[in-house]
């Protein structure tokens, strides 16, 4: 009889300690913090290229644990040239994630082949685009408890787009992604006068039809001289830095020229300016080895945020054009 009571005994402090260690109460369950990501897209238009067609897959990203994270985008397609400068497309808005370091963060595309996925249009048609590795990066980010973070992609078609045997290429050298509290905006007003004086002196140069491209070229606080500025070749010659964006000069329809460079990220700058951009090869050096040269140098530029980021700061490239930098334009 002892031994059945103290059976009993044990049955009950094991059911009392199961019941209060139940893992099932939500009041006990942790509940791991989370950020707000929003990521968009923007882009540099290049002369000669009517659409650019994006088609993107998923955003995927690598967490400090090394966990994979990712984010279908459901085959989203737009046209990137409907966000020059600086307007944007959102790809996502406000998602919730885990907090913690992200790294090796790319969204996926569709590789194209002219038909379907993504794609160029330019005079001679609808072409293939494929870009390098099929992704397009995204830098290494932080998400903080409670606070949202905002990234935008930029691409700059003159530094990465590229043509070869009826097929456009995109490498990663033309794009970088930055943090909006902590980026700017470059407007550019240009002095006539240059355009003018370029287009003389390199008449000899001139394509066919006459039509130059005009082209802003910005380099890192480095290049303190037009003399160390180098083209858009992936591999400078000694001495020369490449530069870090390029934008076509853009004409009015009162026959102002301007450009605008939009999510650069705060700092340091110079400009430079060349009617030439048609004979600068975005993978080739033609500074050193070609007719191509930088006509002027426009001087030192700070980019700064603002507030809440995205101040637009205002340069003049030698004389300026008397403060016109929007409204109807048409290709330089």
């Amino acid at each position: 009889m002892k031994t059945n009571t103290a059976l009993l005994l044990l049955s009950s402090l094991l059911l009392v300690s199961a019941c209060g260690s139940d893992s099932s109460d939500p009041e006990k369950e942790s509940v791991l913090p989370t950020g707000k990501l929003s990521l968009a897209i923007s882009d540099s238009p290049m002369s000669g290229v009517s659409r650019l067609g994006l088609v993107l897959d998923e955003l995927v990203m690598t967490d400090a644990a090394g966990v994979l994270h990712r984010h279908d985008l459901q085959d989203m397609a737009f046209n990137l040239l409907d966000y020059q400068g600086m307007d944007s497309h959102m790809v996502i808005e406000g998602v919730d994630m885990p907090v913690g370091h992200y790294h090796d963060a790319f969204i996926t595309v569709h590789q194209g082949d002219g038909n379907q996925g993504c794609y160029i249009e330019d005079g001679q048609g609808r072409h293939g685009l494929h870009v390098t590795d099929g992704h397009l990066p995204v830098q290494d980010f932080e998400l903080i408890a409670g606070q949202h973070l905002s990234l935008t992609m930029e691409m700059d078609l003159y530094r990465g787009l590229s043509y070869h045997q009826g097929q456009y290429q995109f490498n990663h050298e033309g794009m970088w992604s930055v943090d909006n509290r902590y980026m700017g905006h470059l407007i550019g007003e240009v002095d006539p006068q240059w355009i003018a004086d370029c287009e003389t002196a390199y008449s000899d140069l001139a394509p066919v039809g006459g039509q130059f491209t005009h082209l802003a070229y910005l380099y890192p606080n480095t290049v303190t001289d037009i003399s160390q500025m180098a083209d858009m070749g992936t591999t400078p010659p000694a001495g020369y830095t490449a530069p870090s964006a390029v934008s076509p000069m853009m004409q009015d329809y009162n026959g102002n020229w301007h450009f605008a460079m939009g999510y650069l990220p705060a700092g340091e700058y110079r400009v430079g300016y060349s009617c030439l951009g048609h004979i600068d090869d975005p993978i080739a050096d033609d500074i050193s080895s070609g007719s191509f040269v930088i006509f002027k140098d426009s001087g030192e530029i700070t980019i700064e945020t603002g507030s809440q980021g995205g101040r637009q700061t205002v340069h003049e490239c030698g004389r300026g054009n008397g403060g016109h930098h929007g409204g109807g334009r048409h290709g330089g």
